[in-house]
């Protein structure tokens, strides 16, 4: 299958480009930047858009990104992203898309917990998730009709080990071997995460059978949520580390929610976060045990 992959040098592109081409399938990479790239087929956005590009595009997977810490100037400028690839698409004769959006269009983290599902109100705060959730209402409104069709994926933070991710730098402190400071609510709090080996599973299966994009819109993350200290413990184990954690007081915690400065970062670190996969599992007969 042809597949065009634009976001192929970021947190995820890097790593679904081998494996896209590691199960047979060509892959066209298109890039804002093509100056440092190691990858022979690769195009720029205007390159395609004033050349003769001899690829026919089955899918295009996009998962390109101005910037995951966007102004609000800047979020303007997601949608012109959007609008790019969306011409792309046209001018590649590609008539699925799968867009790679993120659970932050339902809004933060909460002390309260409650099962965030795809009937959720969209409430988001951050400006990647205003802009995410206007480049969703953009493809519901240009790519709802034949003969294109889409799959939007909302993603919680992915479990893997990069520099550039959150989960990155968790990896980093706890490389360190220092005593960790956290609170008595940091075993109990659920917080969605997504494995790179479920994601790889549905585009899998998705390539394979390109019926499956139907105009969905759906939360991909794994069963299981998982509370702040057990992540620091996860990712022991996957550095062979011990983790010390060192639990400071809730008269603290509740101390330090009284300072507005500290209170977003704590309700992000120690706050619910969790959405469910149901939709995903039934569309795409998931096993139980991701």
């Amino acid at each position: 299958m042809n597949i065009a992959l634009t976001g192929s040098s970021g947190l995820i592109g890097s790593q679904l480009l081998i494996d896209l081409k590691d199960m047979g399938h060509n892959v066209l990479c298109i890039s804002s930047s093509i100056s440092n790239s190691k990858e022979k087929n690769i195009y720029s956005y205007n390159e395609i858009e004033l050349s003769d590009v001899n690829f026919k595009a089955d899918c295009l997977l996009h998962l390109a990104s101005i910037n995951s810490d966007l102004s609000e100037s800047q979020v303007l400028l997601e949608l012109e992203l959007l609008e790019k690839t969306i011409n792309i698409m046209k001018i590649l004769g590609c008539k699925h898309l799968i867009f790679f959006s993120t659970i932050k269009v339902y809004g933060e983290s909460s002390l309260i917990f409650q099962e965030i599902n795809e009937d959720s109100s969209l409430e988001p705060v951050c400006f990647y998730g205003k802009a995410k959730k206007k480049c969703e209402e953009k493809i519901n409104q240009n790519l709802k009709s034949d003969p294109f069709q889409y799959l939007i994926l909302r993603l919680p933070p992915i479990f893997i080990n990069h520099p550039k991710s959150n989960i990155g730098k968790l990896f980093k402190i706890v490389q360190k071997g220092f005593p960790i400071p956290s609170f008595s609510v940091g075993n109990e709090n659920k917080r969605s995460l997504l494995s790179y080996d479920l994601l790889i599973l549905v585009i899998g299966i998705i390539c394979n059978d390109l019926s499956k994009i139907k105009n969905l819109t759906l939360n991909i993350s794994d069963s299981e949520p998982i509370s702040t200290n057990s992540l620091y413990k996860k990712i022991g184990r996957c550095l062979s580390k011990k983790v010390r954690i060192f639990y400071l007081p809730d008269f603290i915690f509740r101390l330090m929610m009284r300072v507005n400065r500290l209170q977003l970062l704590l309700i992000r670190l120690f706050g619910n976060f969790y959405i469910s996969n149901a939709k995903l599992k039934q569309e795409f007969k998931i096993p139980d045990n991701f």
